[in-house]
Parts: structure tokens; sequence; C-alpha cells
């Protein structure tokens, strides 16, 4: 196995311990709400909003910083530092008394951690520019199977134990995905020329096919985020045994998300081989028509059913944006690029939740859904009008100082 493929796949373990560890208790974030003493649901909606959005807010402002420390030291260093920032954040969402508190918790998360963007810029680093949309596709894969695996066994813990045990098990994998990213991946680093001058904003922009891959990312962030503060409470309307209800949330959620672990990695290969864009576009108007159904669903099975095609459809759209950007940038600005791309599409997870959870509390549960559909008809819009086919295709082509193998 190449350096490059032993760093790829230690990260890609890392990362699926990493979003393991996050989701282990955040599907259920409006019932831990709750327990914190907002009784109304729609009440509990708007907190979920607020709590699930807040961590865009500074992960948007904390990116761009973090990614020129990257470039700067290395970006081995900034996986491993997002890890041990969530380790501390989780632990302290185990133990907070009030809904600010944990608000507070989830600003400082934004702000400590960026597990993806770090780990997406190390992969896009040390990946040969051939191999990216694959490479870039498993790293997205990673980021579905641990949202698969820990809301299912967090949903266990939390109806076993509680929702704070479960915050506190998230932050135990965590901390063994931290020692996984720091003993299994290598980095090559060279620091960069100081008498060159670091690229700008304004530079970063002007790449070709870097915009667009940004609106692609803004658009997906928005429209997967809206839904999230109301569907646990969807579930728990239409699933009333409250014994089993984080079991059966968890469960729905990893099927999903099993779903678009899947759907990732065959996309990101299938787009290496023949442009992303005609997937992009397929995912759009499949997402639309999932998102549609969920605002009409009755019972358990047709909840499974239609998370399932959301899955399906919407795991291929983030690699394909990632590969655009790791084809369209340089070396020595990977991380710079990757930063300020999270941190402008990112403000996608801070407003899709607010907007979400304010939906649900003056409009009802279920239009959320309605808006998610409508959001996945103007991203296929943009992906059409805004991604060129030339963008979108990796082909032959290689970054010039890309490794061979």
């Amino acid at each position: 196995m190449t350096a490059w493929k032993k760093t790829f796949v230690s990260a890609f373990i890392a990362q699926v311990c990493s979003i393991t560890g996050f989701s282990f208790a955040m599907p259920f974030l409006p019932f831990y709400i709750g327990e914190l003493g907002v009784i109304d649901e729609k009440a509990q909606a708007f907190w979920a909003g607020l709590c699930l959005g807040a961590a865009g807010v500074t992960l948007s402002i904390a990116s761009p910083i973090w990614g020129n420390v990257a470039d700067r030291y290395g970006r081995k260093i900034m996986v491993v530092r997002s890890m041990v920032g969530g380790v501390l954040v989780l632990s302290l969402m185990a133990i907070v008394q009030t809904p600010w508190q944990l608000l507070v918790c989830r600003l400082l998360q934004g702000g400590l951690t960026g597990t993806m963007v770090a780990s997406v810029a190390l992969v896009a680093s040390v990946a040969p520019a051939r191999r990216s949309g694959f490479a870039l596709g498993m790293m997205n894969s990673a980021v579905f199977i641990g949202a698969a695996g820990g809301p299912f066994l967090g949903g266990l813990v939390s109806d076993a134990f509680g929702y704070r045990k479960a915050f506190l098990c998230g932050a135990v994998v965590l901390a063994v995905g931290s020692l996984v990213a720091l003993l299994g991946t290598r980095e090559d680093f060279r620091p960069p020329d100081k008498s060159k001058s670091a690229r700008s904003l304004r530079q970063l922009l002007l790449l070709p096919g870097f915009l667009a891959a940004v609106m692609v990312m803004l658009a997906v962030r928005v429209s997967n985020s809206i839904a999230n503060p109301a569907f646990p409470l969807i579930v728990k309307n239409i699933h009333t045994n409250l014994k089993t209800l984080n079991t059966v949330t968890g469960g729905i959620v990893a099927v999903a998300a099993l779903s678009g672990a899947i759907s990732s990695a065959v996309l990101g290969l299938l787009g290496d081989r023949f442009g992303h864009k005609r997937f992009l576009l397929a995912c759009c108007l499949g997402a639309a028509a999932a998102s549609f159904g969920h605002a009409y669903a009755v019972t358990v099975s047709q909840l499974v059913v239609l998370r399932i095609c959301f899955g399906l459809t919407v795991a291929g759209m983030l690699p394909a944006a990632n590969a655009a950007i790791s084809r369209a940038t340089p070396s020595d600005a990977i991380g710079k690029a990757f930063g300020w791309a999270t941190s402008m599409s990112t403000l996608g997870f801070a407003f899709g939740p607010f907007l979400g959870g304010y939906i649900g509390m003056v409009a009802g549960l279920r239009k959320p859904f309605l808006v998610t559909s409508a959001c996945q008809l103007a991203l296929f819009g943009v992906v059409l009008f805004f991604m060129s086919d030339k963008h979108a295709h990796a082909g032959d082509e290689r970054r010039p100082d890309a490794p061979a193998s």
C-alpha cells in the first residue's frame, strides 16, 4: 500500500469515529432539550434549530483561520486538534443544565472542531488528482457511515442509560478517532515559501470552478439541514411508544446514512469517469421528490423508505464539489481553499436549522420538508447553470504537484 493510501485509510477510519461520536446524541437533541425544561414540542423544535445552527455560525468564522494554520503547520495536526476539541465539547454537553448552556457548547463545537474540513483537506493534499473524486467520495462515505452508526448506537444507549451517557460515549469514540489520526496518518508537509505571497480570497474565488463548487456546497447544506429540528418530533408523533422512541429514531437516521455511504462512494467513482454534473442533476431531482414525500408520511415504514431515497440521492453532491475544489487549487493553498469553502458553505448549516426550527414552530412540523424540496429544485438550477462539465469532470487531469500514486 502506497503512503497516500495508508494516510487515506487512517483518515477514513478517524472520520468514521469522529462522525459516530458527534452523532451519538445529536438526532435526539429535541428530546434532550425537553429534559432541560422545554416542554412544548414547537418550542423544542425552535431550540433544536438554534442549537443545531449555532455550530454552523462559529464554524464558518473559524474555518478560514484553521485553514490558514493548516497551510502553515500541516493538515494532520488540524485533524487531531479538531477531534480533541470534540472530546472536550461533548463532555461538556453531558453536564449542561439549561438550553442556554447547551447553546454555548454548540457554539464552542463550531469553533473548536471542524473534523470534516480538516480530514478532507488532509486527504486532498496527498491523493493524486486522478483519484480525488474517489478518495473524497469515500471520505464523504465515512461521514455517512458515522452518521449511521452513531444514531443507532446512540439510540440504544439513550433508551438504556439516558442522553447524558450518550454524549459521554460519543466523546470516547472521538478520542479513539484522534489516536487513529495521530498514529496512522502521515503527511510529508513542507512549510510554504515565505517569499511567496499567500493566496487571497479573491484569488481563490477566481480559480476555475471554485466559486461554483462553493455555491453547490452552500445550497446542499441549507436544504439538507432545514428539516433536522423537526424530524425527531415527527417520528415521535408517528411512533408513540416512548420506551423505544430513541432506538427507532436512531435506526431510521442510520438506515438513511448507510444508504448515503454506499451512494457516495459509487457516485464519487462514477463521477471521476463520466463527469459529476449529470449525477448532481439527477440527485437534486431525487432529493426534491423524497423531501416532498416526507411531508405526507404517516407510518414508520414510509419514513424509512423516504429517508433511504433521500440518503441515496443527496450523498453524491458534496464529493463532486470537494473534487472540483481539490482539482482547482494548488497544493500550497489546499487548507485555505477548503477553509474558505467550508466557511461560506457552513453558513447553510447555521441558516438551515434556524429557518427549519422557526418554520416548524409557526407553520407546523411538516412544512420544513416542503421547503427542503423547493431548495433541492433551486439547487438543480444552480448546478445546471453555474457548474460546467469541464469543472465537474476530473478525467485524467492532475495537479502538477500531485503525487503519482
